[in-house]
């Protein structure tokens, strides 16, 4: 098995691939949207929290019933570092792990994955949390209007639903808005609230968010024994290995560019690029 210093060496001297020339023939609004919604280039950093994240919520072997039962992953890293490329990555690494579960059970759903809204004035709403987790899992009365389904129905319908889909984890992006609370009472009911659901449900959560996260090891003793870190920081100026990383990634991306002469943003920007960034890959 190769060192993780041979992998990435391996990663930096493999010529990356360059775009389908095909898309030189499209408008311009049409090559901007494949860079930079289609264009995605693996990274050690990223593939580390990728690895920590499927080894913390999956069972080794094959199979979606070998999940870890109720076990919580904070991936936490600096804004624009990636975290959003993680989940979708994380998302089809578990379809291709669950895709013998679904053969079999056509019920079965592997994976919920919302987005955690801005905190209004009086804080972090639960509705805002119950509707998106069961909308993914294929409640049709949740979006009811003629009989709007009150909180307590809500939270119950969700865990009825989880215990039925069986799916390997809730993915929560952006998941530091359940640290915006007036009191840290507050903020230990939220994750007493997501302990339940997995103790119930045998459910893990993935929260990705940024370093405002770092309370929820905190605030809660159980949590911490019961949850890992995966750690998504920035490429370091000041380590060498990192700063090749760095350029190797910018050279991937200024070869899917999708324009007629290769711009030289390796030989000529990567500093400024750099210090634009702040080492931050997304």
């Amino acid at each position: 098995m190769k060192s993780t210093d041979e992998t990435h060496a391996a990663h930096i001297r493999t010529e990356p691939e360059r775009f389908d020339p095909s898309l030189l023939l499209l408008p311009t609004g049409a090559r901007q949207e494949y860079f930079e919604h289609r264009c995605l280039v693996e990274h050690p950093h990223l593939l580390e929290a990728l690895e920590t994240t499927v080894r913390t919520i999956c069972s080794p072997g094959t199979g979606a019933q070998l999940r870890r039962p109720g076990t919580m992953v904070l991936v936490i890293g600096p804004s624009r570092v990636g975290k959003t490329t993680l989940i979708r990555l994380l998302e089809e690494r578990l379809l291709t792990y669950a895709k013998p579960q679904m053969l079999v059970d056509p019920t079965y759903i592997p994976f919920a994955s919302i987005t955690a809204p801005e905190p209004g004035s009086g804080g972090f709403d639960w509705m805002d949390y119950y509707k998106p987790v069961l909308r993914q899992l294929g409640n049709p009365f949740v979006d009811s209007k003629t009989a709007p389904i009150r909180v307590r129905a809500m939270r119950e319908a969700m865990e009825e639903a989880l215990i039925h889909r069986k799916p390997l984890t809730i993915i929560v992006d952006e998941a530091h808005h359940l640290a915006k609370v007036r009191s840290g009472r507050r903020l230990q009911d939220h994750l007493d609230h997501l302990k339940h659901f997995e103790n119930l449900t045998g459910v893990s959560h993935v929260l990705v968010g940024t370093y405002e996260m770092r309370p929820f090891r905190k605030v809660n003793a159980q949590l911490a024994c019961r949850s890992v870190d995966a750690h998504f920081p920035r490429y370091d100026l000041m380590k060498e290995e990192d700063c090749q990383v760095f350029r190797s990634v910018l050279w991937a991306l200024q070869r899917q560019l999708p324009m007629e002469e290769e711009p030289l943003l390796v030989e000529r920007h990567w500093e400024l690029l750099y210090a634009r960034s702040i080492g931050c890959i997304g």
